[in-house]
């Protein structure tokens, strides 16, 4: 049985090692498994979607193990009040890795000031934020 870990990262700081993290996922899953198997261990961190639908993706599970992989999407959450750091991670080679349900972000920024952030963007955006934590968490298959 899979157990996931749904990352929520936070800010320009956190997306930009979010991004680090997601790469390093892959190269060390594509160092020990050279089939393009949709696994235990790759079912962690992402999600394997049939976007052949687009309007309406279907998730894949894990099964036995040896499921294609279609198109995988992190088990992430984004958020950031500048949108120009999220565009820049979708923007980037990773960039099909995050499912677009999943980005909070606003244009105006905050400069900096996690207090300004908090006080806020907190209360402006608490709801959807959790929103998006609690389907990526009901996207998992654990219990």
């Amino acid at each position: 049985m899979p157990r996931e870990l749904v990352t929520i990262q936070i800010g320009q700081c956190g997306i930009q090692l979010g991004s680090r993290f997601w790469d390093l996922a892959l190269k060390e899953h594509a160092l020990y498994s050279k089939k393009p198997i949709y696994d235990d261990s790759l079912s962690s961190f992402f999600r394997n979607v049939d976007m052949r639908d687009s309007k309406n993706p279907t998730e894949l599970r894990v099964g036995d193990g040896r499921g294609a992989i279609r198109t995988l999407k992190a088990r992430s959450v984004l958020v950031d009040m500048e949108e120009g750091v999220i565009n820049k991670a979708l923007g980037g080679p990773l960039g099909e890795l995050f499912d677009q349900r999943q980005l909070i972000r606003d244009v105006s920024g905050s400069g900096n000031n996690w207090a300004h952030g908090h006080m806020l963007y907190g209360k402006q955006y608490d709801a959807q934020i959790l929103e998006a934590v609690r389907r990526a968490a009901e996207a998992c298959e654990s219990p």
